[in-house]
């Protein structure tokens, strides 16, 4: 992976000495000068910006390198002013990790190998996140050489994305899990409801199916007369998990699913899977009474694979959209939307209530269902397809299955 060691001044000298570039408006010497999320670099204030490759951007009172992006300082012959590409130098400096969704900034390689055992990561509490990141971006960023994630499956919850960092490899023989579960775990990053990164659609009429999610893919529409629409498709170039789909209307409704979570694997040479990787969208709940609509399936998340080899040997790497659930008759309750299982379609609830709409599958690399018409309650929509994102690596070799297909 490439990445930048960005040379602090070797000699203690002062600090308008050692600034290569002139006399900014602001000159630093401490990051506590810039504020909060700031870091002091070359004697100036940058600020935490995922679109520039070291994941940081002067501001604006830095001279002539005003708004340019750490790492494209003009080159004067000097040292300090020299940008190095893969290359660990033992001087103090700025190494930059990840080439996707943005850079993890430390003041030193990671170093140590890493075994991630079964075990559930919050992400906002634990304690296997690096506190040595700079510029505290908001993730839980987990670091070594090497990084294993063993037999067995690592769920990771919370708010904040989960983020593998590895000067080497990254080898996961065992389960990484950022999915969320209908009545069970919200994967890490998923985006809550009401959250203006997700967009929510349009309402429904009586007794309609709520529509699912949509995020790398579209979410469908509910059932009946009037059902819900699904929100537009949202970028996935930025970290962020899946989207809600929406609960159905009247009676006793549906609740719709929760979208997946987001997980981003970073790897100086390899990210190599053997196990499985699933950041797939949860399915919802029925219509239990009342003529009520499924509740929509939640949209698959975000997976960030970023190496220069990203190889699978019968592993699954998914981020599948949940199914929506069927709505209900007068008394009669529907059946409950399925999820993503080893990549395969999470089926649409139906069977249960003679009256009540069948809700639709999930979307994969192919598009959601929709919910279906009932004579009561409409069936809710199935969530969209999250995304799989790939960086450095032209393609995933071997074999196995991935769902979606990789972009």
């Amino acid at each position: 992976m490439a990445f930048r060691v960005l040379l602090a001044c070797g000699v203690v000298i002062s600090i308008a000495a050692c600034n290569p570039f002139g006399g900014g408006e602001f000159s630093c010497t401490t990051n506590d000068q810039c504020g909060a999320g700031g870091m002091c670099t070359n004697s100036f204030c940058s600020f935490m910006d995922p679109s520039c490759m070291s994941g940081y951007r002067y501001g604006e009172l830095s001279g002539g390198l005003s708004n340019k992006c750490v790492g494209d300082e003009p080159n004067d012959g000097g040292v300090d002013s020299k940008l190095f590409m893969d290359a660990h130098l033992a001087q103090d400096g700025v190494y930059c990790y990840g080439t996707g969704f943005g850079a993890a900034c430390f003041l030193a390689p990671p170093t140590g190998a890493v075994n991630l055992t079964p075990q559930t990561i919050m992400t906002d509490t634990s304690n296997m996140c690096s506190t040595t990141v700079m510029g505290n971006p908001a993730w839980c960023v987990i670091t070594g050489a090497d990084i294993t994630v063993a037999a067995g499956t690592v769920n990771a919850i919370g708010g904040k994305p989960l983020v593998l960092v590895a000067t080497n490899t990254i080898t996961v023989t065992g389960t990484i899990d950022v999915s969320s579960k209908r009545g069970g775990q919200i994967g890490a990053g998923s985006v809550a409801v009401g959250n203006v990164l997700c967009d929510p659609g349009t309402v429904g009429g009586n007794n309609s199916g709520g529509a699912g999610g949509s995020f790398g893919s579209a979410g469908k529409v509910g059932g009946n007369a009037g059902g819900e629409t699904a929100g537009a498709v949202m970028p996935t170039n930025v970290m962020r998990g899946g989207c809600p789909g929406q609960d159905g209307k009247t009676g006793t409704v549906g609740q719709k699913g929760l979208g997946g979570g987001v997980v981003y694997l970073a790897a100086g040479t390899m990210i190599s899977v053997a196990g499985t990787i699933n950041a797939s969208g949860a399915g919802a709940t029925p219509g239990v009474t009342g003529s009520a609509g499924g509740g929509g399936g939640g949209s698959g998340g975000l997976i960030g694979l970023d190496a220069p080899l990203v190889s699978m040997t019968g592993a699954f790497i998914f981020a599948n959209g949940g199914g929506g659930a069927e709505g209900s008759g007068l008394t009669t309750m529907g059946m409950f939307g399925g999820e993503s299982i080893n990549g395969a379609a999470a089926q649409g609830g139906g069977g249960l209530s003679a009256s009540g709409g069948d809700g639709g599958d999930g979307g994969t690399s192919a598009a959601a269902g929709a919910g279906q018409n009932g004579t009561n309650g409409g069936g809710g929509g199935g969530g969209g397809a999250g995304a799989i994102r790939l960086f450095q690596a032209a393609s995933i070799t071997g074999a196995g299955t991935v769902s979606p297909a990789a972009s």
